[in-house]
């Protein structure tokens, strides 16, 4: 009679039932494994509310506080429908923290820019060789050198060099005017169009003395036609209808001053500034 053949006789089916057994094993440790070398889950505590406040002051004061985190904001606050106007100027402004008081001191304001004190001067008329030699008004960054005009030539178109003075002029210190010219240049006399009454001049003389003085009088479009040029549109009538030169600011006169002069333009037709300035050791 043939035998029964039994489960596990064959050895490839007893190899199988071995690693069956050893998977199911693993399987069944497992939690074990796990639960050694895991931590347990630590317990929750409730923090007493007075040891809450007492390590964060600024947290509120009610059930729903917790440290160092205030209590959750309603959910109608965080509704996104625009403020109303109404809501925004009734709205109280928030309190800004007291500061301490400052003392501020308060100074004289300072003189205007680069003015310095001249004394009274040691005026040497009678000495031909006492003659000027710079120009400054300081306000106005004005500082030229200043030369006797050499000739006619020179008194017609002054060369770019400097400030001339008229010849029939005077020098400065003299006790009468000193006609004193240069084009209407930045670095020359262009910033004369901003002069203001009261703006310090400073006159330099070869013996190194200065000559304070003040202005005192803007005297714009001054006419001294040129025929050879065209005459602009728009002119003053004074410039429009003038025919010859006013020369009468050029004239000797009975006190000392100095009278400063620059174009207004391209060409003479434009007119002539001239600036009055008189003696600070004379007020």
């Amino acid at each position: 009679m043939r035998r029964m053949r039994r489960l596990g006789d064959d050895p490839i089916e007893r190899r199988s039932i071995g690693l069956l057994a050893l998977a199911l094993s693993m399987l069944v440790g497992l939690p074990l494994l796990v639960g050694a070398v895991m931590p347990p889950a630590p317990s929750v505590t409730t923090m007493p509310k007075e040891l809450s406040q007492m390590l964060d002051p600024i947290a509120p004061g009610g059930d729903d506080a917790s440290v160092g985190r205030p209590a959750p904001v309603p959910s109608a606050d965080l509704s996104t429908e625009p403020l109303s106007t109404e809501a925004l100027v009734g709205a109280e402004p928030p309190t800004r923290p007291a500061t301490a008081t400052q003392t501020l001191e308060v100074r004289d304001e300072p003189p205007p820019r680069g003015e310095r004190s001249i004394g009274v001067p040691t005026l040497r008329s009678s000495d031909p060789g006492w003659t000027a030699q710079r120009l400054e008004i300081p306000a106005l960054g004005i500082n030229v050198s200043v030369a006797l005009a050499g000739s006619t030539a020179d008194e017609l178109f002054p060369p770019h060099g400097g400030a001339y003075i008229l010849r029939s002029s005077s020098q400065p210190g003299r006790g009468t005017n000193s006609y004193i010219f240069a084009h209407a240049m930045p670095d020359l006399f262009k910033p004369l169009w901003w002069a203001q009454a009261g703006q310090q001049v400073i006159v330099t003389m070869s013996d190194g003395q200065q000559l304070g003085y003040r202005i005192t009088a803007i005297i714009p479009d001054v006419p001294c036609p040129d025929a050879t040029k065209p005459k602009p549109a728009n002119l003053p009538p004074a410039l429009a209808n003038a025919t010859h030169c006013d020369l009468s600011w050029t004239l000797p006169t009975p006190d000392e001053r100095i009278s400063l002069q620059t174009s207004q333009g391209f060409n003479r037709n434009y007119g002539e500034l001239v600036i009055i300035a008189e003696p600070d050791w004379r007020r």
